[in-house]
């Protein structure tokens, strides 16, 4: 009885101590959990404004027209005044991430929920902003413009269709195709119909899509924790109001944000519905995914898992072992989701009037090269070595080498992770979340937005504190490596290597936890605790009575109450 008391005095003292004294607080990152929700919401909306005002002078700027011309202030997008509001750009982007981590220290920490407001001082600031990070809905336009002329964007590059938009679209892209489904070209043709050659008018147009976009992600995800006994506060916090994306998405208006709404709302319905219709449903959803961006495609195997699961029951245990019953629904539910994708492509393709000339444009845009991506990475660390032994071995040489290994390499780990993370419904999330992991490390091309894919799932399905902060220390990483119009600072060593121990140092403290932290040391995060934890890999996953399989999500009671 003593030793309890005496534990429990050490607990109440360990809670109530000065925020500087705690052991995973370092002196400098103290001032981080004096804050309250109000003053890091706060934070947060004046890095969102002057990210706002700052994309109007050194984010992905008009070339010729646009709001900064038309006022007379052109002068402030060069020179010194580039160079000053590029250093405020930073601030801003700083402010953002900090006020992320410290509302999600409060909420993982505090057990607070994850208030509506901190979401809208990030995001609503930056629906008036200029492109960020990213010149492409200029080709996005222009793309559509082609297809309102009747040109073909699969065969033909923006240069065929002269006027105001293709001075906006950067020099690489103007005679390149467009590598994007006939969704795509047909969300282009109708915006450009409304907006004619107007610009600005149609990137707000296309601001709006994304923002509506965004709002569907947050009402499916935080469904789609709730369905999965997760904490759907985490599931937002980390995967959609993460700064990563809103920069990215509302920022730099990506059509990720709309793939992936569909692709989550495909998933929801897979749970929601009864197992047949939800599979049928939710590979609509993903083919009209599929028609903006052919990544949506990755989801749909582990689609088939989830209704195979919810049909004939989890795997049985261990990596190799399935049933008759099993592989018998993944027969007939596999084929069943194919065709339906392939009716709705077809479907798409006709009503859009374009072609299926997307599919041998995909590889387009690998002109791009950045170290995201691991043959670029590869290649740029060893070619400084290998051309002083051989000056014909260059970094163009040794990227085209790299790059169909990388590939191979990336279409053997998407089969791997499809076939471990079948036994269940959560594990099937699980193996979704990792496999577009997989192509945004071993892609020919990766960009900062391409994450979004993993993010928007990722808080849905896992529970390990240590994987919540390695994915929110990177995502904040992510952020600073890209200036406001685009260009990378990955090159910079010493850059990435203090922004990588400051951001580590600071969702330390704001968290209460980091990995490698004893555990007598880290602060409980009591929401995650009532979790319960998924079955370890190859484990034996919790059996659904016989009716509960056929039945939908919410009959079976698979949804937590």
């Amino acid at each position: 009885m003593s030793t309890q008391l005496q534990e429990s005095q050490d607990k109440s003292a360990a809670t109530s101590r000065p925020f500087t004294e705690h052991p995973v607080v370092a002196r400098p990152t103290a001032w981080l959990r004096a804050h309250s929700m109000s003053s890091a919401i706060r934070m947060g909306l004046i890095g969102s404004v002057v990210l706002t005002l700052c994309s109007y002078t050194v984010g992905a700027t008009r070339e010729r027209g646009g709001i900064i011309q038309a006022l007379g202030l052109d002068w402030l997008t060069f020179g010194h005044m580039a160079g000053i509001f590029s250093v405020v750009l930073w601030v801003g982007i700083a402010l953002l991430v900090l006020s992320w981590t410290i509302v999600g220290g409060l909420v993982l920490r505090g057990g607070r929920s994850l208030p509506q407001r901190a979401i809208a001082a990030w995001v609503g600031p930056m629906v008036l902003a200029a492109p960020l990070m990213s010149r492409d809905i200029y080709s996005y336009l222009m793309q559509g413009a082609l297809a309102k002329e009747g040109l073909d964007a699969y065969r033909v590059g923006a240069a065929a269709n002269p006027g105001p938009m293709l001075y906006e679209v950067s020099a690489d892209w103007r005679n390149t195709t467009t590598p994007y489904g006939p969704g795509h070209l047909w969300l282009g043709k109708g915006v450009t119909t409304i907006t004619g050659d107007n610009v600005t008018a149609g990137i707000f147009v296309f601001k709006f899509l994304t923002l509506v976009a965004f709002v569907a992600l947050i009402w499916v995800v935080r469904r789609l924790a709730a369905e999965l006994g997760s904490d759907p506060d985490l599931a937002v916090w980390l995967g959609v109001a993460n700064p990563l994306v809103i920069v990215h998405l509302i920022g730099g208006l990506h059509t990720e944000s709309m793939m992936m709404a569909l692709v989550m709302l495909g998933i929801l319905a897979s749970l929601r519905l009864r197992p047949v219709a939800g599979l049928l449903l939710g590979s609509v959803l993903i083919a009209a995914g599929v028609a903006l961006k052919a990544t949506a495609a990755i989801a749909l195997p582990f689609l088939i898992w989830i209704a195979v699961a919810r049909i004939a029951g989890p795997a049985p245990r261990g990596w190799f072992k399935e049933t008759a019953a099993r592989f018998v629904t993944l027969l007939w539910t596999g084929i069943s989701s194919v065709a339906v994708v392939v009716a709705v492509m077809f479907a798409i393709t006709w009503a859009s009037g374009q072609t299926w000339g997307w599919i041998a444009e995909m590889s387009g845009n690998s002109k791009v090269i950045n170290p995201l991506a691991a043959p670029t990475m590869l290649a740029s660390t060893l070619e400084p070595f290998i051309s002083r032994i051989n000056d014909d071995i260059g970094f163009n040489v040794l990227i085209g080498i790299f790059r169909p290994i990388s590939m191979v390499i990336m279409l053997i780990g998407l089969v791997v992770v499809w076939w471990l993370f079948r036994h269940d419904v959560r594990r099937a999330l699980l193996g979704a979340t990792l496999a577009y992991a997989v192509t945004c490390v071993f892609n020919s091309v990766v960009l900062p937005w391409y994450y979004v894919a993993p993010l928007v799932i990722v808080g849905v399905c896992i529970r390990d504190r240590r994987a919540v902060f390695i994915v929110a220390w990177l995502s904040a990483v992510l952020c600073f490596m890209f200036d406001g119009g685009g260009n990378n600072r990955l090159y910079v060593l010493w850059w990435v290597i203090a922004i990588g121990v400051v951001m580590w140092f600071a969702l330390r403290a704001t968290l209460g936890f980091a990995p490698g932290m004893p555990e007598e040391q880290a602060e409980p995060w009591p929401k995650a605790a009532k979790s319960e934890p998924s079955p370890a890999p190859g484990g034996e996953p919790r059996e659904p009575s016989a009716r509960a399989a056929h039945q939908p999500a919410d009959q079976a009671g698979s949804r937590p109450r």
